[in-house]
């Protein structure tokens, strides 16, 4: 079906953006009032967020660290994990759900004790109060206008009307890589492996991040692919002539994956009090408001939110275990090593 919302987006930088004049780097060492935050989520989306805090809370100062479409948020799960020891990370905000749960099993995150943690659903939260989410992405099929009618389903992906015109961003990082570890947990190897070889059989077509799938889908250089609910609004909104499905909707199908932000605060004795601040922020229904309006998230966690799709019937712990392994088990099959 058509979508109603459109988004504006740049492409993610690892590095700067100017916020009121600070530029905002991952290099030097912070300042006692600073709060260094590593995020996934797209860096003009995350800065404008950042910047609504920073006016509301006279005198706070933000870092914001962010990453690569083609990598996050694997480098940056990366760059905490190096820095165990001696972090320079106070507050975590992943684009995804999977790496943080993996994050949080190593320790390297505080119990987040903050009110705001009673108005979201369970299934978005961690039991012991290590992450919690804010907005939900949904995992869509991109259909250029000339594909004609589909299924609505990821088997879409397998018609052998879009020989040689399906596309994925390689799944090595990101929410791809999340999405390939769901299904590998809900299917099974034999059943897993068998789509991903059925893709490489319809020459799918591996690229370097979700945005990358919707613009070429929308370029009418490939007819339909797999990627997030805004890289298809980003794509609508640069002239991409597409639409997006939520597959696998039907009451007998397995629905889609429904990823959303998380927020934690890194395991350190120096935490200034702040960092508890922004934590809060960005889990309150007003940053979740936002992301909505920026057409970042689609859906919201809300205890008693409306409307969210039919989602996938898998634990993200169980997820996020298979991330080691289903992700380039999924490639290597694409890529034909396997």
């Amino acid at each position: 079906m058509p979508t109603r919302r459109s988004f504006l987006r740049t492409a993610a930088a690892v590095s700067v953006a100017a916020i009121g004049g600070r530029y905002l780097t991952g290099c030097s060492s912070s300042s006692s009032s600073e709060i260094v935050l590593y995020t996934s989520v797209d860096q003009p989306v995350a800065a404008k967020i950042v910047a609504s805090f920073e006016k509301d809370h006279a005198g706070a100062k933000v870092r914001l660290v962010a990453d690569t479409e083609a990598s996050k948020s694997v480098g940056l799960a990366t760059r905490l994990r190096a820095e165990k020891a001696n972090p320079v990370c106070h507050v975590w905000w992943g684009n995804e759900v999977f790496h943080t749960v993996g994050l949080s099993g190593e320790g390297l995150f505080a119990p987040l004790s903050l009110p705001v943690l009673g108005e979201i659903a369970p299934q978005f939260k961690d039991e012991q109060g290590r992450w919690a989410g804010s907005g939900l992405r949904a995992r869509v099929l991109v259909v250029n206008d000339a594909a004609g009618p589909t299924k609505g389903s990821l088997d879409d992906l397998l018609d052998p009307r879009f020989k040689n015109k399906v596309g994925l961003a390689r799944p090595l990082a990101g929410t791809t890589g999340g999405h390939v570890a769901a299904l590998y947990a809900l299917w099974g190897e034999k059943k897993a492996d068998d789509f991903f070889r059925g893709l490489k059989a319809n020459g799918a077509i591996m690229l370097g991040g979700n945005s990358a799938v919707a613009e070429q889908v929308g370029a009418s250089n490939l007819l339909i692919g797999l990627t997030d609910n805004d890289d298809v609004f980003a794509a609508q909104r640069n002239g991409g002539e597409i639409w997006q499905v939520l597959p696998d909707q039907s009451p007998d199908q397995i629905g889609t994956l429904a990823i959303p932000t998380t927020v934690a605060l890194v395991k350190r004795d120096d935490r200034p009090p702040a960092a508890s601040t922004l934590a809060a922020f960005l889990l309150s229904d007003r940053c979740e408001r936002m992301l909505l309006d920026e057409n970042f998230a689609a859906y919201s966690v809300r205890e008693s939110a409306p409307d969210r799709p039919k989602t996938m019937n898998v634990r993200f712990e169980e997820v996020a275990r298979l991330m080691g392994t289903a992700p380039k088990r999924a490639a290597d099959i694409v890529d034909g090593r396997v």
